[in-house]
C-alpha cells in the first residue's frame, strides 16, 4: 500500500507548477484524489483499516516532501512541495488519524521549514478569510469553527506525543523548548496564540487555549498579558467595560495565584499606591480581586493553580483533570469550567 501513495505523490507532482498548490482551490483538488486513493485502498484490501491507510498516505507526503528538500540540499523550496505538507495536514484531520507520532512528524517537519504554525492557528483566531490579508493565504479548512476544531484535535495530538519546538526565549535570552501551544505566530508580531487570542478579545479561543495547557505569562517578550488586560479596561469610559474583554480577564485570572504589580524597582508600598491610583475603578467594580493583587489568595485558588501548573508541565491538561481523585465539582473548578 506504501508504493500506491508514493506513486501518487511522484506523478501528481511531476509535471505540477512550482506555484501549483499555491491556491486552495489547487490544494483541495489534491485533496480530492488522495482521499479517493485512501477510500479505494480501504475498499479494496480487506486487510486494510481506515487508520493505516491514512497513517500510511500522511507519511507517504512526509517522506516526499524529505526527499523533495534533499535534492535541494536539505533547503525546502516552499512550493509546491512545501505544500504537501498542508495536504498532509487536512487529510489528517479529515479521516481523524488517531497515532499521534505520525501526527508529530507532520508538524515536527511543518515547524522546520517555517519555525511557525500561524497557518493553522490563524484561521480558528481570526476566520478562514483573515489570514489571506494577514499572511497572503487562505485557510484550508471551510470556516472558523471547523478550524477552531482542527486547532482542537493538533492540541490533543501533540500533547500526548509530547512535542516541543526550539523557540527564542526573551528572558533566557537564547533557544528554549516550547510547546506547539506556544510557539510564537510570526505574522503577529511573534506573540503567542494566547497573546493573540487575548489582543482579539475571543473568551471562547481564550478558554480553549488555557484549558489546553497554555502559558498564562508566555515568554515572547510582549507585556503581562493581565496587565495588558487592565490597561484596556482603565481606558473604558464612564466604567463601560466591554463583555468579552471582561471574560478574558475573569478566565486568565483563575489560572495565575498573583497578580505582578509594575513600576519596579519602586518600594512595595510605592508600587502598590501607584497600582490602586490607576486600577481604582476595577478593584472597586470587582473586576479584579485585591486578594490577586496585594493580598493573600484563597487556599482553593492556591491549589487549583499549583495542579494546573504540574499537570501543564507533564502535557497533562485538560485530558487528566477528570482523572484526578476529586469530585467532579472540583475537577470543573481545576479545568476552569467553574
Amino acid at each position: 500500500m506504501e508504493y500506491v501513495f508514493d506513486v501518487f505523490f511522484e506523478e501528481c507532482f511531476k509535471t505540477m507548477e512550482r506555484s501549483g498548490l499555491a491556491s486552495r482551490a489547487g490544494r483541495r483538488d489534491i485533496i480530492s484524489h488522495l482521499n479517493s486513493v485512501i477510500s479505494g485502498c480501504i475498499q479494496g484490501r480487506q486487510t486494510a483499516t481506515t487508520q493505516l491507510a491514512v497513517g500510511l498516505a500522511v507519511t507517504s507526503a512526509i517522506d516526499y516532501h524529505n526527499r523533495m528538500k534533499g535534492d535541494n540540499y536539505e533547503v525546502c523550496m516552499m512550493g509546491k512541495y512545501h505544500n504537501v505538507l498542508y495536504i498532509a495536514l487536512r487529510i489528517t484531520w479529515d479521516w481523524g488519524l488517531e497515532d499521534s507520532t505520525i501526527v508529530r512528524n507532520l508538524l515536527d517537519e511543518i515547524f522546520k521549514c517555517e519555525k511557525t504554525f500561524e497557518r493553522l492557528f490563524l484561521g480558528a483566531l481570526f476566520g478562514c478569510n483573515a489570514p489571506h490579508f494577514i499572511a497572503g493565504w487562505k485557510s484550508d479548512f471551510n470556516d472558523q469553527d471547523e478550524n477552531l476544531r482542527a486547532v482542537v484535535f493538533f492540541l490533543h495530538h501533540s500533547a500526548k506525543a509530547r512535542a516541543i519546538y526550539p523557540t527564542y526565549s526573551y528572558a533566557y535570552q537564547c533557544l528554549r523548548q516550547t510547546k506547539f501551544i506556544d510557539v510564537p505566530i510570526d505574522s503577529c508580531g511573534k506573540a503567542s496564540p494566547l497573546r493573540v487570542a487575548l489582543q482579539a478579545s475571543a473568551p471562547d479561543i481564550v478558554l480553549i487555549l488555557l484549558r489546553h495547557g497554555a502559558n498564562p505569562c508566555p515568554d515572547d517578550g510582549g507585556a503581562s498579558p493581565v496587565l495588558s488586560l487592565l490597561e484596556k479596561l482603565a481606558e473604558c469610559e464612564n466604567r463601560c467595560y466591554p463583555f468579552q474583554l471582561v471574560s478574558c480577564l475573569k478566565l486568565l485570572l483563575r489560572t495565575i495565584v498573583m497578580v505582578e504589580m509594575p513600576y519596579k524597582p519602586h518600594l512595595y508600598e510605592v508600587r502598590k499606591e501607584m497600582f490602586h491610583c490607576k486600577y481604582a475603578a476595577l478593584l472597586e467594580d470587582g473586576l479584579l480581586p485585591p486578594e490577586q493583587v496585594y493580598g493573600v489568595p484563597t487556599l482553593k485558588h492556591s491549589c487549583r493553580c499549583l495542579i494546573r501548573d504540574v499537570l501543564r508541565d507533564n502535557f497533562q491538561l485538560p485530558g487528566s483533570v477528570v482523572k484526578l481523585p476529586l469530585p467532579r465539582k472540583l475537577q470543573k473548578y481545576i479545568d476552569l469550567l467553574d
